[in-house]
């Protein structure tokens, strides 16, 4: 993986639980790590039988991020003002990075 493919940012979240003096307990999502990506081309495959790819497609994103132990498929992605959950996180080990496949959050 090159350098210069790392044009965009991306950021990581995790969910945190704080706890108040009154013991109220709140859980919500806290930046851990914010790094730079590259956005890798989905293509769709034909012999799924899902007529509607374009429905699929256009809420799924894979982006390549280096290596990094903070990031786990707990995590959230917040990606161009968009929130994202991770659906597979493929280590690889030739370039030392992460192909990341996640999908948008209705809010």
């Amino acid at each position: 993986m090159r350098a210069g493919l790392l044009r965009e940012f991306v950021e990581f979240l995790e969910l945190r639980e704080e706890k108040s003096n009154s013991g109220f307990s709140k859980k919500e999502y806290t930046s851990s790590l914010k790094t730079r990506c590259s956005r890798r081309k989905l293509s769709a495959s034909m012999g799924d039988g899902i007529n509607a790819n374009e429905e699929f497609i256009s809420n799924t994103v894979v982006i390549q991020v280096r290596y990094n132990s903070l990031i786990n498929e707990n995590n959230r992605i917040k990606y161009n003002g968009k929130m994202y959950s991770i659906i597979l996180l493929d280590r690889q080990l030739q370039d030392n990075s992460y192909l990341i496949t996640m999908s948008k959050i209705n809010e």
